[in-house]
């Protein structure tokens, strides 16, 4: 493994993308927990963990959704949102960028 893998964590959240305040006619996402028995998926795309919650956008069996991981007291509380096909997933994740979703 070379110095610069063993040194940067990876994916190196810190570069991602903030979230913007919500716009005040914002759509609300359903959030639901994390469904019992499935893998984590592949993470696409990520926000930057500066924040207390940190969304990714997640591949998971052929559909997408986002992944929201809210701080608190300590703790990694996980959310995911529907699940929806690769271009209805990608306008929710834009939305999300832009804060026309939350």
């Amino acid at each position: 493994m070379s110095w610069v893998m063993s040194q940067w964590p990876f994916p190196p959240h810190r570069m991602a993308p903030h979230i913007p305040a919500a716009q005040s006619h914002y759509d609300r996402l359903a959030w639901h927990p994390p469904r019992g028995g499935e893998p984590p998926g592949r993470v696409l795309r990520w926000t930057c963990d500066c924040e207390e919650v940190v969304y990714e956008l997640v591949a998971l069996g052929g559909l997408r959704f986002i992944r929201r991981t809210a701080l608190r007291g300590g703790k990694g509380v996980i959310h995911e949102s529907d699940r929806w096909s690769l271009h209805a997933a990608n306008a929710m994740w834009d939305a999300l960028l832009t804060g026309n979703a939350r």
